[in-house]
Formats: C-alpha cells, sequence, structure tokens
C-alpha cells in the first residue's frame, strides 16, 4: 500500500501544479482584458463612424446634411421671411446666442429649413445624375420600342399620334430639367440676395463673400450626397 501511495502522489501533484498554471493563464487573460477594454472600446467606437452602413456614419451623414442644410437655410429665411441673420458672417447684425434658443420655437424657421432640404435633395440629384444600372436598364427597355416612318395619306389624328409616339418619354424628361433650373435660380438668388457680395469695396471681402456664398450652396448637397452614401 505505501509502495502504491508512493507512486501515486506524484500525479497529483502534477494536476495540482496544471491546476495552478490554469488558473493563473485566466487571471492573465482577465488582466490583459480588462487593461484593453479602454482601447478595444475606442476602436469599436470608431469602427461605427467609419464601416460604411453602421450606425455610426449614418448618425455622421445625417449631421453633415443637417448642418449643410442650415447653411443653406439662412438665405430663405432673410429673404423669403425677413429673418434676421442666422449666422454672422458677412452680416451687420444676426440673431445672436439668445436667438438661437428660441429660433427652435419658430415655426416659420422650420419651414424654410424644410424648403431649403428640398432644395438641395433637388440640386443634388442633378448632380448626382442616374445610376449607370438605372441607365443602362431605361436604355434596354426604350430600346424594345420602334417607330416607323411617318404617315403619309393618312387623317390629321393618325399622324398627331404618331407624333405622340415619337416624343413619348421627353415632356418629362424637359418638365424635370425646368424643375432642376427652378431650384437651382431659386437657390442662387435666396443666397445672394441675402447676403451681397458686391456690397463691399475691398476685393478681398468681395471674394470671401463669393467663397462663402458657395459653400454655403454647396453644404446642403454635398450632406445629402454623404448621407446617401452612409445609409448603404
Amino acid at each position: 500500500m505505501e509502495t502504491y501511495k508512493g507512486f501515486s502522489e506524484p500525479p497529483k501533484q502534477e494536476n495540482q501544479q496544471r491546476k495552478l498554471g490554469d488558473y493563473a493563464e485566466l487571471l492573465a487573460r482577465w488582466i490583459v482584458d480588462l487593461v484593453s477594454l479602454p482601447v478595444s472600446f475606442v476602436a469599436h467606437l470608431v469602427a461605427q463612424f467609419i464601416t460604411p452602413g453602421a450606425s455610426g456614419t449614418k448618425i455622421v451623414g445625417a449631421i453633415g446634411f443637417f448642418i449643410g442644410t442650415l447653411l443653406s437655410t439662412d438665405g430663405i429665411w432673410q429673404v423669403m421671411f425677413q429673418g434676421v441673420p442666422i449666422f454672422p458672417w458677412f452680416e451687420d447684425t444676426w440673431i445672436g446666442w439668445i436667438g438661437w434658443l428660441q429660433l427652435p420655437f419658430n415655426p416659420l424657421f422650420w419651414l424654410s429649413f424644410g424648403i431649403s432640404a428640398l432644395v438641395q435633395i433637388m440640386e443634388a440629384k442633378t448632380l448626382r445624375g442616374k445610376d449607370p444600372n438605372q441607365a443602362k436598364s431605361e436604355f434596354e427597355s426604350s430600346k424594345q420600342f420602334t417607330l416607323g416612318s411617318k404617315p403619309s395619306g393618312s387623317i390629321d389624328l393618325t399622324v398627331a399620334l404618331w407624333g405622340d409616339y415619337k416624343r413619348a418619354g421627353m415632356k418629362e424628361r424637359h418638365t424635370s430639367g425646368a424643375i432642376a433650373l427652378f431650384f437651382w435660380v431659386f437657390d442662387v438668388t435666396t443666397t445672394f440676395v441675402g447676403r451681397n457680395p458686391w456690397r463691399y469695396t475691398n476685393p478681398s471681402q468681395i471674394m470671401a463673400c463669393l467663397l462663402y456664398n458657395f459653400v454655403s450652396m454647396m453644404a446642403g448637397e454635398i450632406g445629402y450626397s454623404i448621407w446617401k452614401l452612409t445609409k448603404k
């Protein structure tokens, strides 16, 4: 019996040492995980804002669209509703910080913001154009319609219907172009009437005001495009 115990004792010590080693390794992992927790948290947080389709990028895109639209709202707010300028740049007066606190409770401001958002969306669509896949699909679809020669010796109604068939879809294209032109003219008018760069005599001020006007016009379109990209 003693011989048996003598031979069985070392395996027990080895198992105990192995368990202690496992506990030490587990404790070391916990310590490493605990130390790396802030770094891992920051890394995952940053990934949310740079990974397309993540919730963070959607927030960034929405913020960009909001800020860009807000810059463009200033001109509409001044010209259409005779509001006090929202921002102080290139203005004699502005609403001030107290005015900013009161602004969210003014329905005319939100109406201006809604009009500005609509303008930015329509302008962004004209800048982006059609998606290649959409253009290809429409092109392939249009090729199935063939047009014969203009009928002769037929009544006027037949000739008129032939003309309608020949021009089918073109009226919508022309109307879309006219609508896009209207929104661009509207945006340029409200922007430059609200902040007229030609009231300055200093060339540097004129150039700076022109640059600011163009930036405020394009900010909404850029913000909307970013928002669309981050939604994917």
